[in-house]
């Protein structure tokens, strides 16, 4: 897709960090774009902002675990712009500790997001683009979904899991020639501006914290 002009972009986790990021510079190229987030107040104040600057944008208070959540997401996207052609699987968490320290919550919580978000968001969306035979899925992993580091237990975990869905993906589409793309993204530290003060914060792997 060379050209971006009106076409339909989902963020998931669009309300801050890379996802806010993503979300600006694709209304800055011209595309609608549905911003998804579980935090009502900042998903609002990026929608605002989008609308703003001219962009036609709708927000959804989404939980990427809940697969009936990420299924309406699917529904509103269509019923307001038609089908998606750029999905960002954004949406991320993350649990610090030592695994000695890590509750089965904690692993809950970081994996339903992080790992189950992922498939829910490939299940919802990847069948219309293949029948569309167009279109793009950005995953965002971390560096690390290919290093262990300490204290980041489970969220390498469900990393490493985003980096081999990724490639499986990649590998399949390509084996069955189609047209539609797939691009995972594995930052480590970086700056992105805030929702609420446009002042710097820190990513890691999607997850502003």
């Amino acid at each position: 897709m060379d050209d971006l002009t009106n076409r339909v972009a989902v963020i998931t986790g669009g309300a801050s960090g890379m996802g806010r990021a993503f979300a600006q510079r694709f209304a800055e190229a011209g595309m609608k774009v549905v911003v998804a987030d579980v935090e009502a107040p900042p998903l609002e104040e990026t929608v605002k902002q989008l609308s703003d600057f001219g962009s036609e944008t709708i927000g959804m208070v989404c939980d990427v675990s809940d697969h009936s959540a990420v299924l309406e997401l699917k529904t509103r996207t269509e019923e307001a712009f038609g089908p998606a052609q750029v999905v960002c699987l954004n949406a991320g968490v993350g649990a610090g500790g030592t695994l000695a320290e890590t509750t089965l919550s904690d692993w809950k919580w970081v994996v339903d997001v992080n790992l189950w978000g992922v498939v829910h968001g490939v299940d919802v969306f990847l069948p219309g683009l293949r029948e569309r035979n167009e279109g793009h899925i950005v995953f965002t992993a971390s560096v690390a979904g290919h290093y262990s580091f300490p204290r980041l237990g489970p969220y390498a975990a469900t990393k490493y899991g985003v980096v081999a869905i990724a490639e499986t993906l990649h590998a399949e589409l390509r084996e069955e020639a189609s047209a539609v793309g797939v691009t995972c993204l594995c930052p480590c530290l970086l700056y992105t501006s805030d929702a609420a003060d446009d002042t710097p914060c820190v990513d890691l792997g999607g997850r502003r914290i």
